[in-house]
């Protein structure tokens, strides 16, 4: 651990620049669940992310897990960037009407599973059927998959597991109307299965697979060493001559993650030239700002190179998805199902959890002038002769800067008074100060200042001047300067509270009509000696559903149970 704390500073290391044997490392694995492998056009993907260590526990190494769905030609559908607690994470994705019918690939993976040469990644299959768009021909190959209607015979043949050393799952009833509330029980008799699992009800698609030949899936060979996320996000990069590509050393970075809640760090260069930043807090911003920190000079000699976090892998099998003439029926009414559903959705929709802001870092020091509360003035020097009286504005043109007035050392000769403060509009890290001065003073909501020296990072402030807009969405993005990047920066995938109907509550919803197939999706749950007991409704769809069970115990062992109910109309 204490190696890995050290080498930490950087999301990723050339290999040639570690001295130490990397197999003295722990190793990370991903494994995936799903609610579905056959999914329409218009549904909702569900997934939950195991993070383990080789033993199959769960690992308390990377707290940023990554989930993606390909195509066949391994192009990105979707990305989404997970916070793990605990080891697993949950998200979801809508497929959307332009997808084309075919079989795509969901991985799971952290950055430290990347490492590995044989378990980078966690894959799961899935078939994606879209009803909205004819298929294109594809030409017939040893590895053309078929889908197909499943038969009667195969829904009697499915088998509900017994072992008496099993969690075993029980239902008030056998067999339930639509709209009928249904009780689940998941007693534990053995203690050894105690551990965290996902727990999905949905009815069985009549439909079968066959021609599935498992293709291996490479990884890109890379030429680096990835450090795992301990805090959270690792962003990183070097800063190199313009003149020669030679790396710098002691150069400082700062970022901005726009927004009300701001985020804002400074990062400076080691011996090889690297900087690294840990996003360990909340935000939603989708993009980041990036810039050099320095004097003019500074900043016209060097620039910054971001590492890249693209996953490339190879050996993709180009397989192809057949669809047998039988499954038009049952495709026709999902699909009619499906609009209907989706026509509802605002009545329907998920609910999404807010997450609790951090203060920014300067917490509550200092005074802060909101400036409706006095005479507007039109410009930034104005507003701060007439209005921010704990600041000014010193000198004209290329030459103006800002300074705090400390009351405590009026004759400015204090340690600190020498330097300059620390400037930020919106968290941006102002170091054009005629930009500043230009900008429109009614725009301004408020300004906090900071008349009291202050060290951030390696850096010591004679004080801050924080500037908050309106708008609160400041961009030097519109600017020429060559020392700004704007970097696309998505935040973590929000957590849900996915819709559940009660129909038991009154009669509100008796109108509304309910084509759900996906009865239940309970990403987390753990199961301990006591037993674990819900609730849901069933919907207007009948047929055969399937309660599953899935996940790893605390020993690190995988578990799997299934149940079966029906549902019949009335």
């Amino acid at each position: 651990m204490f190696l890995l704390v050290g080498l930490a500073a950087m999301a990723q290391i050339p290999k040639e620049e570690i001295l130490l044997d990397t197999g003295v490392f722990p190793k990370e694995n991903v494994k995936l669940s799903v609610n579905s492998k056959v999914l329409l056009a218009g549904e909702l993907l569900q997934y939950k992310a195991y993070n383990l260590t080789a033993s199959n526990k769960m690992s308390n190494l990377s707290k940023i897990l990554y989930v993606s769905l390909r195509n066949a030609t391994d192009s990105v559908v979707f990305n989404h960037k997970l916070q793990v607690n605990h080891g697993t994470a949950h998200g979801d994705f809508f497929i959307p009407s332009n997808l084309k019918t075919g079989i795509y690939k969901l991985i799971g993976y952290t950055n430290f599973s990347k490492n590995s040469s044989s378990d980078a990644f966690a894959q799961v299959d899935l078939y994606i059927v879209n009803t909205f768009v004819k298929s294109e021909l594809m030409p017939s190959s040893k590895e053309t998959v078929v889908m197909t209607s499943s038969t009667e015979e195969d829904l009697q043949n499915l088998k509900t597991r017994q072992d008496l050393n099993s969690l075993t799952i029980k239902l008030n009833k056998k067999t339930f109307g639509l709209r009928e509330k249904v009780t689940l029980t998941i007693e534990n008799p053995e203690p050894s299965i105690n551990g965290n699992y996902v727990l999905s009800v949905r009815k069985i698609n009549p439909v079968k697979i066959s021609g599935d030949v498992a293709k291996a899936t490479k990884v890109t060979a890379s030429e680096v060493f990835y450090i795992p996320e301990l805090r959270g996000e690792l962003i990183s990069g070097v800063v190199v001559s313009k003149l020669n590509n030679t790396p710098a050393a002691n150069k400082e970075v700062a970022l901005t993650i726009p927004g009300k809640d701001y985020i804002f760090k400074i990062a400076t260069t080691n011996a090889q030239g690297r900087f690294y930043f840990a996003i360990d807090e909340p935000y939603n911003a989708e993009t980041s700002i990036l810039q050099l920190y320095g004097d003019e000079a500074m900043r016209n000699t060097y620039k910054m190179v971001l590492d890249s976090k693209d996953f490339k892998i190879t050996g993709k099998p180009q397989r192809t998805l057949k669809l047998e003439p039988q499954l038009e029926p049952w495709l026709e009414e999902r699909s009619v199902q499906l609009q209907v559903e989706n026509a509802y959705y605002n009545t329907k929709k998920d609910s999404i959890l807010s997450h609790k802001a951090k203060p920014a870092f300067y917490d509550n020091l200092g005074t802060v002038f909101l400036l409706d509360d006095y005479t507007r003035f039109s410009t930034v020097r104005e507003t701060f002769v007439e209005v921010i009286t704990l600041a000014a504005i010193r000198g004209s043109g290329d030459d103006a800067k800002f300074v705090v007035n400390n009351a405590y050392d009026p004759n400015r000769l204090a340690k600190f008074n020498r330097i300059d403060p620390l400037v930020l509009l919106d968290g941006v890290l102002i170091q054009d100060n005629a930009e500043l001065l230009n900008y429109n003073a009614r725009n301004i909501e408020s300004v906090r200042v900071v008349t009291e020296p202050y060290r951030y990072g390696a850096k010591i402030y004679s004080g801050i001047i924080a500037i908050e807009s309106k708008s609160g969405d400041y961009s030097p993005a519109a600017t020429t300067h060559e020392y700004i990047t704007e970097i696309n920066l998505p935040p973590v995938v929000g957590e849900k509270r996915y819709y559940r109907p009660d129909y038991g509550a009154g009669t509100q919803l008796s109108r509304i009509p309910d084509y759900r197939v996906q009865l239940l999706w309970q990403p987390e749950i753990n199961i301990s000696s006591k037993d674990f007991t819900t609730a849901f409704y069933t919907s207007d769809v009948s047929g055969v559903f399937e309660i599953l069970i899935e996940g790893f115990t605390e020993q690190g062992v995988y578990f799997s149970d299934k149940h079966h109910f029906s549902v019949t109309e009335n």
